[in-house]
């Protein structure tokens, strides 16, 4: 086909890396830190990854989404939910580590919570809970047990901009 006259057809597939865990249900945050704490291990700098769930919250895979510096990464909507929406998931767990050892949500991490439940809500793929790694095996923060994962009723409009907003960079 000429490329100037015609639409080049495309492929998109996931390719599976390495298993992680057998297909026991997530029945907790604890259960999805176990999964991934050997993930996180020593890293120095953030990692943001997507545990992919089904209905029965049994674990479909999980994807890194975006590997970032000592003290930040940057996740837009559109990586979080690529494997999901590839993997056909219902509902999916959002995890980083903080290589500083410091549990402490940023404004960053909340901004972005809010910014993938309100996009999680437009694509019917919910967003469970956004959990905090530690530098320690099980040391970890819940953002939904913190009840900082609520968002408050807004109409679609805002939900929209909110999920494609830009995430400010830094230098």
């Amino acid at each position: 086909m000429n490329k100037e006259n015609g639409l080049e057809l495309v492929r998109i597939r996931m390719i599976p890396d390495r298993t992680l865990r057998s297909s026991e249900p997530v029945s907790g945050v604890s259960d999805a830190v176990k999964l991934l704490t050997r993930e996180f291990g020593d890293l120095d700098r953030e990692i943001l990854m997507v545990v992919n769930l089904t209905n029965q919250l049994q674990v479909i895979n999980a994807n890194i989404c975006s590997v970032g510096t000592l003290n930040y990464t940057v996740a837009h909507p559109r990586d979080i939910f690529k494997s999901a929406i590839l993997s056909n998931a219902s509902c999916c767990l959002i995890l980083h580590n903080h290589p500083s050892g410091t549990l402490q949500p940023s404004e960053q991490d909340l901004d972005m919570t809010r910014r993938m439940v309100s996009a999680g809500k437009i694509l019917g793929i919910e967003v469970l809970d956004h959990v905090i790694i530690g530098r320690s095996e099980m040391e970890y923060v819940s953002l939904r047990q913190e009840g900082l994962m609520e968002t408050d009723a807004q109409d679609w409009k805002e939900m929209e901009q909110a999920a494609d907003r830009q995430p400010e960079h830094k230098l």
